[in-house]
Order: C-alpha cells, then structure tokens, then sequence
C-alpha cells in the first residue's frame, strides 16, 4: 500500500508536501481503481522528488514521459501494481505537438512562445518542452488544451502563426547539444565546478549563489560549499547550465579531474 502519511513525513517544505500529497492522489486512484492515471507537467526538480518518494517502492508502476526521448519537462503516468502500460490496448499518451510556423521572417525565442501560450491563460504545468528549429517551434502540451491552441494561438510575439496538431512519436526530435569542458578542480564544492564550468570567478559565482540565481538539480541553494556529484545539473539564471558528467583521479598537483558537459 502506498502511505501517504511516511512518504510525506519524509517531504520537506510546506509546499512541497502539497504538491506530494496531490500526485499521491493520482496514484492511489490508479491503485484502487485499477486504471491509468496521469499528472500535469512536472519540471525536472519535482520528477526528482516523485522518483524519490513515491516512485521508489510503492505498489504502483510509474512511468515518466515528455513526449520523447530526453525531455526535461514530463508527466507521470501510473499504472496499477503488476500491470504496464502495454496491457491496457486503448492506452494513448495524453499528450499532443502544436507545431508552429511563423508567416514573417522574424527571430522569436522560447521565451515569445512560452509568454504567448500563457497569454492565453495556459497554465505552466500544461505545457512541456519547447523546441525552436529553424522556422518552426514544436511544443509538446497535454491533450486537452491542443484543440483550443489549434485555433486561438494566431500571433507569437507581434508575428502571426499557423498551428499544426501533431501526435506524439510522429516527430523525431533531436536531443540537446553539448560543449565539453575538462578540467581540474581544488575540490568538489558547488562554487569551484560551477566556476569552471560556465567560466566564471568563483567569486562572482558566490555573488550568484547568495542571490539565489544558483540551482543544483534545479534545487535553488545559497549554500557555496555544497558538495557535487557525477550526473547532476548545476543551473544559473540567465547563464544556462552544465552537467557534471565524470570526476576522475586526483592529478599529482592534488587536484580532482573533471569532465562537464555545458548546454549550447
């Protein structure tokens, strides 16, 4: 059975416990009723928590989704104890793609599109990632808004649009691209990696850090000594973000090798 009374004791956070407690919702109504149940949008820092707390151990399968291969912003499907998504033949992913085309040569960023979509009084958590290539925006948003969107979101920025319905698994999507970076480090601290990875003091860092600008696994901190570890996402508003790919050996100067992979 899922306990919803240790798993949120477990949670810190008023809000976090909300957020926790609702998801809990949804998989208890997929264990009780044997059926699929699905959540909104989760970013990347509340699919962590999900993965840690409910996911981990519970009598209900979990499966996170974003519309393909690699998405930062997913949903959580649940599927009763014992069953996978594939023994329920009329299953479909409640999500869909706008697929939008400017009509006008102007540069539009995900910030243009992203504001359109809430102008229309869209709600974050609908929305998933957004993907600007070329001339065409693909976003990925839960099913039940596509419709509205096919036929109300004419202007992006001060550009008119067409907007295309498509299904997910349609489209292949590239994933993100990376620059490597290597490097030696003093030590593991938030503050020393992040300052090689983005190329920036580690003072300034600090100034970022203490104005809470600095994420660790999209977790704001204000802690500098913060210890860091192979797979994690260090993110800095405004500067984008790098992923601790690898800590190597110590070199002979007492130093620790380290291999980073920053977002272009």
């Amino acid at each position: 059975m899922i306990n919803r009374e240790a798993i949120l004791k477990k949670i810190t956070g008023i809000d976090n416990k909300i957020f926790v407690s609702k998801i809990i919702d949804k998989a208890l109504k997929a264990q009780n009723s044997h059926c699929i149940t699905s959540t909104d949008f989760l970013d990347p820092y509340q699919s962590n928590i999900i993965k840690k707390s409910i996911a981990a151990g519970s009598q209900v399968n979990c499966v996170f989704y974003g519309g393909y291969s690699g998405a930062e912003r997913e949903i959580v499907i649940f599927c009763p104890q014992g069953t996978s998504l594939s023994d329920f033949q009329s299953f479909e992913y409640p999500l869909k793609i706008i697929e939008v085309k400017t009509k006008s040569r102007v540069t539009l960023t995900h910030r243009d599109f992203l504001g359109s979509l809430m102008g229309l009084g869209i709600k974050r958590e609908k929305i998933g990632d957004i993907l600007l290539e070329d001339d065409i925006c693909r976003i990925i948003v839960i099913d039940e808004i596509a419709e509205y969107l096919e036929y109300n979101l004419l202007k992006v920025g001060n550009a008119n649009v067409e907007v295309t319905l498509r299904d997910v698994g349609d489209i292949q999507f590239k994933g993100p691209s990376f620059r490597e970076i290597k490097a030696t480090v003093a030590s593991l601290r938030l503050d020393c990696v992040a300052s090689s990875g983005f190329g920036i003091s580690r003072s300034k860092i600090g100034e970022f850090i203490k104005a809470e600008k600095v994420s660790l696994n999209w977790e704001k901190t204000t802690s500098l000594t913060k210890q860091v570890s192979e797979g994690d996402t260090i993110s800095i508003r405004g500067k984008g973000r790098v992923i601790v790919d690898k800590i190597g050996a110590m070199t002979k100067k007492g130093r620790i090798s380290i291999t980073l992979l920053k977002y272009l």
